[in-house]
């Protein structure tokens, strides 16, 4: 009796955990590699509540914000090899495998984030986002990093002449240090986190960057000047590692592109959100937001022309007609 007893425990103790063991396997926990951005920070509750939902519990992603797990090269990096499941990063981290994105390096493609969506969210830019299959990721979503603009201490900058001899922090990129150059600036290279004291000390002059970068790391603090050049559209691209989607159950896989619509569409909507307050909070700082028209931009844009960075662009990608095609707003 005592032995049946002791063989019926063991019996439901072993039902107990391969029932569990069957549970955890049916769940799935994805870590997701996040940037410094604050709409993209604020929308990832989004992502998670969407997967857990859609999922009945059985998608979970866990957020890892603010670069936590490594700066945009190696969280992406990461993902590619599949220690990190998820990841949002620059598409310049991956033009040296992938040219065609070099095509979001180019200066004035788009006049407004509308503009940019219909472009991204199309044939076209689903075309050239896509292509990072042949490198082991899946493109989930292209999502706003902004329109980067010009700051300084000297002048209310409207026009390239008067950047002219200004050293500016720009990222390690060929087409950036060209540009900038054909504009008349210095453009030095250096880490991120290096460009606030580089500001105070006057070891550099200026920055460029989205209006939430400008905010969410007080660099408006020490520059006197913010001026809306909007010279250039800034994506962030949301990636998984392509063999993690591809074993994820087809339901799985439905829970994650609904949670990935969602995050995609409120973390919009926050940066717009976001910016206007930002401006505001500049203004309220003390500092001048400078107002750059149209015909302004115009110059900037003619002067990238002339200079020759639209066909250094084209000249790395393997498709150069894409550049065109977004240039001729056929897309």
């Amino acid at each position: 009796m005592k032995l049946s007893k002791t063989i019926s425990a063991l019996t439901a103790a072993v039902a107990m955990v391969v029932s569990a063991s069957a549970f955890a396997a049916d769940t799935v926990t994805l870590r997701f590699a996040n940037v410094t951005n604050q709409p993209s920070i604020d929308a990832a509750q989004v992502l998670m509540d969407v997967a857990a939902k859609e999922s009945n519990g059985r998608l979970v992603i866990k957020h890892f914000p603010n670069n936590m797990l490594g700066d945009d090269r190696v969280v992406t990096e990461s993902t590619m090899m599949g220690d990190i499941d998820m990841v949002q990063t620059l598409p310049s981290v991956l033009a040296s495998m992938i040219p065609d994105l070099y095509v979001w390096d180019a200066p004035f493609l788009f006049e407004s984030a509308d503009e940019a969506w219909k472009c991204m969210d199309g044939e076209l830019g689903h075309a050239i986002n896509s292509q990072v299959e042949r490198r082991g990721l899946k493109y989930l979503a292209a999502v706003e990093n902004g329109f980067r603009h010009y700051t300084n201490s000297k002048v209310p900058v409207k026009v390239p002449a008067d950047v002219k001899g200004q050293k500016l922090r720009v990222i390690e990129s060929e087409i950036q240090l060209a540009q900038w150059k054909n504009w008349g600036a210095n453009p030095t290279p250096m880490a991120f986190t290096e460009v606030l004291s580089a500001l105070q000390q006057g070891t550099i002059d200026a920055q460029e960057n989205p209006l939430s970068i400008i905010d969410s790391n007080k660099l408006y603090e020490v520059q006197k000047y913010v001026s809306l050049t909007g010279h250039q559209f800034s994506p962030h691209i949301l990636y998984i590692n392509k063999g993690i989607y591809d074993s994820l159950d087809k339901e799985l896989q439905q829970a994650l592109d609904k949670a990935v619509i969602a995050y995609r569409d409120a973390q919009r909507a926050r940066a717009v959100e976001l910016n206007a307050l930002s401006v505001k909070k500049f203004e309220d700082a003390g500092t001048t937001v400078v107002e750059v028209s149209p015909e302004e931009k115009e110059v900037w844009r003619k002067q990238a022309v002339d200079g020759g960075i639209y066909e250094l662009v084209k000249k790395k990608m393997d498709n150069p007609q894409y550049l065109d095609k977004i240039l001729n707003k056929d897309y």
